[in-house]
Order: structure tokens, then sequence, then C-alpha cells
């Protein structure tokens, strides 16, 4: 399968068809332009609550622990966030870093507007500390 694609893509880019239609194609979910700002206040409590619901069934167990503690990926209670820094690290993913853990990219799951709802629950544990 992944000869076909690459050679799919070798063969469009040759004729002049962007890689998007070939993803899109491919039925991967394409993010929305307009991600620049939520739909929502970040404090919210509703979509706070939304976020954390979403976080425990998305990223807890494997990687974060419950409610932003400390497991195989870094604590995210007590901490600082940008907004939209924090958007496109959830929404793009990362690389490895220092653990060297893959975070997936979560546009092609999620539409722009649970992502937001995560980043509103991730900025939420800024003030909460470990026992």
């Amino acid at each position: 399968m992944r000869v076909v694609l690459v050679f799919v893509m070798i063969a469009s880019a040759a004729v002049g068809l962007p890689a998007v239609a070939i993803v899109r194609a491919q039925g991967m979910r394409q993010p929305s332009a307009d991600v620049s700002k939520p739909p929502f206040p970040l404090d919210d409590p509703k979509a706070i609550e939304e976020g954390a619901h979403r976080f425990s069934a998305s990223c807890t167990g494997y990687c974060h622990g419950r409610e932003g503690r400390v497991s195989r990926a870094p604590k995210l209670r007590g901490k600082t966030y940008d907004p939209n820094s924090l958007y496109a690290r959830i929404a793009q993913g990362s690389l490895g870093g220092a653990t060297g853990l893959v975070m997936p990219a979560f546009q092609t799951m999620l539409p722009p507007e649970e992502i937001w709802k995560l980043v509103a629950y991730v900025m939420s544990l800024s003030n909460a500390k470990d026992e």
C-alpha cells in the first residue's frame, strides 16, 4: 500500500496535482484554515470540563498521567502555556524530544473545536499543584 501511495504522490507531482488532493483521497480529516482563535473563552467551565473528558479518554494511560500528572510524558500541571503554541502542539503532534516519545497529530482525528477544548483543559491545570 505504501509503495502505491508513494508512486501516486510522485506521479501526481510530475503532473502537477497537489498532495492535498491525495491526502483527502486517503480520507484524512483536514484541519480548518481558521484555527488561530478559540471558538469560546478558554476559561469557560463547560469547555474545560469537556476538555477534561477528552483528555482522560485520549491522552491518559500510555502518555500523560491522570489530571495532567507525570507519566511517560512530562507533567502538565503547574506550568504556564501560550494557547496558540499549545494548540499547535496538540494539533500537529511532536517528534520525540528528550524522552523519545512521539505525540500524535490530533488534527487528523479531532475537529478544531475539540482541540481547543483540550487546550482549555490543559491551561486550567496551570494553577494545579501536585500533592
